[in-house]
């Protein structure tokens, strides 16, 4: 379609920026430049931007998380209820009611799980409960098992559930993701195979946490924006911790003084990941097919020969704003994908991570798991490599629990790695694996146990190399 510049103003608000006939056919006006720009710019401000809040460096999401996580955590119990036991019998009554479970009200269509699913949710259902009466076997209520799940970790994961779910459209529904994908399309596609748009789940991760992340590109995979091979690519290599979680996590072994080139390391082992593993099973045999099993579509190429790439994303941006729900609408949508996502992953989160941590704490499973690993870390020459072993392989358990381990670990530089796997690892189960099985891109509970080893594996070396020179 041919476009031709605007001039000057017509005296209506129009604006001279973008071309008067696109392929919307509507002029560009002050009043639709604004529904770009603002919803955008204050989810930038919200979930991408730094700042000195409560007296560290953050961004405003993870310290509204925080903030919040702080006032309904004396009141989990309630809010467990809620969201984990009422729900889990609603969706037993449906599962046992052909009549309910084929009606198609939202109500019923929420509860309405699938058989697997449900009988991990009844599972953590029970094991929620066991740790709040302190019942049963002492491995699931422990405060090392359970109970961290409960008190600590299930607070932390609500919160960012409905935030999120309610703030990402402004980074999403309003253009955002058009303008960037338009702006860095093409080296991001040379580079690793993704559509530009990837870059801003990257982003959300980086700046204020990876379930964020996994959240909106799950968004958009359901959208039709994302394969599932691109999906899965996404998810599992780009959303890292947040740069403020990832300080945290570096104060467990006190390291903090080397904090810039630690991630520093930890970016170049993470982009080596990238580069290397959609390259290699499981991921490059995830289908390159949409949630619907069809072939991707290429997007269309609408930039008109005389138009620059700044006006081309700009007019994108634009007329993606203008298809954007109305806010009490776009509401509604959220608050209803944020209880779907809270009444499945929550419980689910209880089991196998009360499973996950007891095995670490009662058995020596993980112990005989990391033998294989300890000659790797040896030719990598890293001192005190069979607990370095352990302390890593619990990283796919919860990402803390390498840190905890490796705490007492004499050599500066073996700490150091373990501190960068930790991170580089993305994926755990007690938060991040589960959100992914959620999102239903492609992947299994093996599928992403295999891709999480083969991080590890890749990024020892770098940041052993990088250790070495740091230290």
């Amino acid at each position: 379609m041919k476009h031709t510049r605007r001039q000057a103003s017509t005296g209506r608000g129009d604006i001279d920026l973008l071309d008067s006939t696109h392929s919307t056919g509507q002029p560009v006006s002050t009043q639709r430049l604004l529904r770009f720009l603002i919803p955008s710019l204050i989810g930038v401000l919200l979930f991408m931007t730094p700042m000195l809040l409560g007296g560290q460096w953050t961004v405003p999401i993870a310290y509204l998380i925080s903030q919040i996580t702080a006032l309904v955590a004396p009141y989990m119990m309630t809010i467990a209820i809620i969201i984990v036991v009422i729900p889990s019998l609603i969706s037993t009554v449906i599962l046992l009611s052909p009549a309910l479970k084929r009606h198609p009200h939202p109500f019923f269509q929420l509860f309405n799980a699938r058989p697997g699913w449900l009988l991990l949710r009844l599972a953590g259902t029970a094991a929620l409960l066991m740790v709040y009466l302190e019942a049963g076997p002492v491995w699931v209520w422990d405060k090392d098992t359970g109970g961290v799940l409960l008190y600590e970790v299930a607070p932390i994961l609500l919160t960012l559930f409905f935030l999120s779910s309610i703030l990402l459209p402004l980074l999403t529904d309003y253009g955002l993701m058009e303008f960037i994908s338009v702006m860095i399309n093409r080296p991001f596609q040379r580079m690793f195979k993704l559509p530009g748009r990837a870059a801003i789940d990257c982003l959300a991760s980086w700046l204020s946490a990876s379930s964020v992340g996994i959240i909106l590109t799950s968004q958009q995979y359901h959208d039709g924006h994302y394969t599932k091979r691109q999906a899965s690519t996404i998810a599992t290599n780009y959303s890292i911790v947040s740069i403020a979680f990832a300080y945290v996590v570096l104060s467990f072994v006190n390291l903090e003084r080397v904090f810039l080139g630690w991630y520093l390391s930890v970016t170049l082992a993470g982009i080596a990941c990238t580069l290397i593993i959609p390259r290699l099973p499981p991921l490059s045999r995830v289908a390159n097919l949409t949630r619907d099993d069809e072939p991707p579509q290429q997007e269309q190429d609408d930039r008109a020969a005389d138009e620059p790439l700044l006006g081309w994303a700009l007019r994108r941006g634009i007329e993606r704003a203008d298809r954007a729900q109305k806010p009490l609408a776009k509401l509604k949508s959220s608050l209803y994908a944020a209880a779907d996502l809270s009444i499945t992953v929550y419980p689910t989160m209880m089991i196998l991570g009360v499973l996950g941590l007891a095995l670490i704490k009662y058995t020596p499973v993980v112990d005989v798991l990391a033998t294989p690993l300890v000659p790797y870390l040896e030719l990598m020459g890293l001192p005190e490599a069979r607990v370095a072993a352990t302390a890593m392989l619990t990283g796919f358990i919860d990402l803390l629990m390498p840190v905890i381990l490796g705490s007492s670990i004499e050599s500066e530089l073996t700490r150091f790695v373990i501190a960068g796997a930790a991170v580089n690892g993305i994926i755990f189960l007690t938060e991040v694996a589960i959100v992914i099985l959620k999102a239903r891109i492609g992947l299994n509970l093996l599928q992403l146990f295999m891709i999480w080893l083969l991080r590890l594996l890749i990024a020892i070396p770098i940041l052993s190399l990088m250790g070495r020179i740091i230290l």
